[in-house]
């Protein structure tokens, strides 16, 4: 296991250079950088990064997080690759294009998306056939720049990709073999699972982890800090270090969607020390 990253959007009250050094002051060895602009909750983080930044920043930003010790572990930009309108969907794709050469600029090999949410209305196939031609285009640009591509699952409802099923009918399409799955102990702890399951299904095309708890079901969902949900770290983790699992464990805090604290330097310790006990029991 490489180390402990963080997603930034607990601290997207600092510009990203100060987010990446907040993270190194409180031991953590990686940033996943949130370029995502709607996420499906509130408060909505404002984004760290866009693929909009000129060169200028994107080298600002690289050497940052050189001089701090920190790896950019992976660049976050969720957003609808199966949405309805053609021309949305297009633009979706043209905002992952930029995410992959913008974390080549960077230095990072993964960029995380989503393949999208269905409309209440529509025929579930018509949108995987939409989000799995948008993956089909971004396919090999990724390959071209050397960047891992994963695909993470939702728990809320409408979520294309949520579970077993769903991811093995995006990763196994035709064009797609080199597309991966971020693993989140919180989604398929409330909708994929079992996660253990889940995590032995898919272990050899997991690029990515995001840890969070989790309570609740599709329809009525919590975050909370850890050790205030459902979610069994001790025999997900079991799993993972077992299965061989040697990369980044990543913190993704959206707990305070739901009024749980959000002071980062009350957060971050917080949330690292709930995890290393874990860590050096099961990567030994």
């Amino acid at each position: 296991m490489r180390g402990i990253s963080c997603n930034s959007n607990l601290l997207s009250h600092l510009p990203v250079e100060e987010a990446i050094d907040a993270l190194a002051e409180f031991g953590y060895d990686g940033i996943d950088v949130c370029l995502e602009l709607a996420p499906p909750f509130y408060p909505v983080p404002t984004p760290h990064m866009s693929p909009d930044d000129d060169a200028k920043k994107r080298d600002q930003v690289r050497k940052r997080a050189e001089s701090a010790g920190m790896a950019i572990t992976a660049l976050n930009a969720h957003t609808n690759l199966s949405a309805r309108d053609p021309d949305a969907r297009q633009e979706n794709v043209d905002f992952v294009a930029g995410s992959l050469q913008l974390a080549a600029d960077l230095g990072c090999s993964l960029v995380v998306t989503g393949a999208g949410g269905k409309d209440a209305y529509g025929y579930e196939q018509w949108f995987f056939d939409w989000g799995i031609d948008s993956l089909q285009q971004l396919a090999p640009i990724a390959e071209r720049l050397g960047i891992t591509l994963a695909i993470e699952c939702g728990s809320p409802l409408g979520c294309l990709v949520h579970g077993i099923e769903s991811s093995h009918k995006v990763l196994s399409a035709e064009g797609l073999e080199s597309i991966e799955l971020l693993f989140d102990t919180g989604h398929f702890t409330i909708r994929g699972g079992p996660p253990v399951k889940a995590f032995e299904t898919f272990k050899g095309r997991i690029a990515h982890v995001h840890v969070k708890d989790a309570v609740g079901d599709a329809e009525n969902i919590a975050f909370p800090p850890f050790g205030e949900g459902e979610v069994d770290f001790d025999s997900i983790f079991a799993t993972m270090a077992a299965a061989g699992y040697d990369g980044y464990i990543a913190v993704e805090y959206e707990a305070f969607a739901w009024d749980f604290p959000r002071d980062h330097k009350v957060v971050l310790p917080k949330e690292k020390a709930f995890l290393e006990p874990l860590i050096a029991k099961h990567w030994k």
